[in-house]
């Protein structure tokens, strides 16, 4: 019973995703904003969309840590290498308060010497704007929606 119940769901879900287009109940870019505010995801603009292959690049070789441990020992924890913050800011919607006080952590200018570094030439500095910018919009969005969040903590 479980398993017909699943396909039952599951085929209602594809009815209805098929369907809403054509009938108008297409919820939208709103209805996008309420489910994941929550989660502090921010839809991506046509822009944003556009660029974000070219962010997503690092192959993980690693050469961008190399000379960062006196740094990521300063940092206290808050910044881990930048390896670590160009996998988790261009393949998933990271925590982006954590991931700008790690970008701070590591500067534009160090970033921007990382860069000639990197095999692939992934545009560090790039992310690192695009990270900021979704940091302020989620709180640009949290201030307008009323809903004034605690920080989340990060050691």
């Amino acid at each position: 019973m479980g398993r017909l119940h699943a396909l039952v769901l599951l085929a209602w879900a594809l009815v209805r995703s098929l369907l809403a287009p054509l009938l108008g109940t297409r919820r939208g870019l709103a209805e996008f904003r309420s489910s994941y505010a929550p989660d502090r995801l921010p839809p991506l603009s046509p822009d944003e969309r556009r660029c974000l292959p070219e962010l997503t690049g690092c192959i993980a070789c690693g050469l961008c840590n190399v000379g960062e441990g006196e740094r990521i020992a300063r940092s206290g924890g808050v910044y881990t290498g930048v390896m670590d913050l160009m996998l988790a800011s261009s393949r998933n919607m990271p925590d982006f308060d954590a991931a700008v006080r790690s970008f701070d952590a590591v500067g534009d200018d160090r970033l921007a010497v990382l860069e000639g570094r990197c095999p692939v030439r992934v545009p560090m500095r790039q992310v690192a704007a695009f990270v900021r910018a979704k940091a302020a919009e989620m709180a640009d969005a949290e201030s307008v929606n009323g809903k004034v969040q605690a920080k989340r903590n990060v050691p």
